[in-house]
């Protein structure tokens, strides 16, 4: 006796909502066009990667039968990293012409008695919160060299120290932290202290909840 065909695969539950695996990307992109966006001069190739992001995330949003809350973090993440990147890179463009004009006129002298002569100060990040399984990402600048690094899955509380530079040139540097909570509800809270002085704090709540904290080299001069 001969029975009709099974699919290959369970059929998906009436109203069932799928994985959105491009949702994801595209928070995870807009992270890193917005981290990517902070630092001198990597701003340019941000606009670049932050426009994929925003597209990656409109296109999670239309798909249908897909879970949307990561795809609005990654397209609402994404054009703040544009938007960002874009500022940044007006800034830094400003800066490198005027110091230009200004090299080439004489106009910029160095002076010993200056506020702004470098030195180093210690810079805190912190994470706290109820999240689980939170990602964290920062830079760093660790003998004149920037860089950016990530680490998953994090319990809380967090926390890392690092020796800046204050004043001179750093006064352009930027400072940043990101925290992103797991799929489970919860809050997460970020965190830069320099000494005992809070430069920043911001705190987001549920699931994939993104908290971003970013301090500028001037925000050290401060206080």
């Amino acid at each position: 006796m001969s029975h009709p065909p099974q699919p290959p695969y369970p059929p998906t539950p009436a109203g069932a909502l799928l994985p959105n695996k491009l949702g994801l990307a595209a928070l995870w992109v807009g992270i890193g066009a917005f981290v990517a966006g902070l630092i001198p001069f990597f701003s340019y190739f941000a606009i670049l990667v932050a426009l994929v992001g925003v597209v990656l995330g409109v296109v999670a949003l239309v798909l249908p039968r897909r879970r949307k809350k990561a795809a609005t973090a990654g397209t609402i993440v994404s054009f703040m990293a544009l938007i960002v990147s874009l500022g940044m890179s007006i800034l830094y463009t400003v800066w490198l012409f005027g110091s230009l004009i200004g090299a080439v006129s004489g106009s910029l002298t160095p002076s010993t008695s200056s506020p702004l002569d470098q030195t180093s100060v210690s810079l805190s990040y912190e994470v706290e919160g109820t999240g689980s399984d939170v990602d964290i990402t920062y830079t760093t600048f660790v003998d004149g060299v920037d860089a950016t690094q990530q680490e998953t899955g994090q319990r809380l509380p967090f926390a890392r120290d690092f020796d800046v530079a204050y004043g001179g040139a750093a006064t352009y540097n930027s400072y940043t932290l990101t925290a992103v909570n797991g799929d489970s509800d919860g809050d997460v809270t970020c965190r830069i202290t320099l000494d005992d002085r809070i430069l920043i704090e911001r705190t987001a709540t549920g699931p994939f909840a993104t908290a971003t904290c970013t301090a500028s080299g001037t925000d050290l001069l401060e206080g």
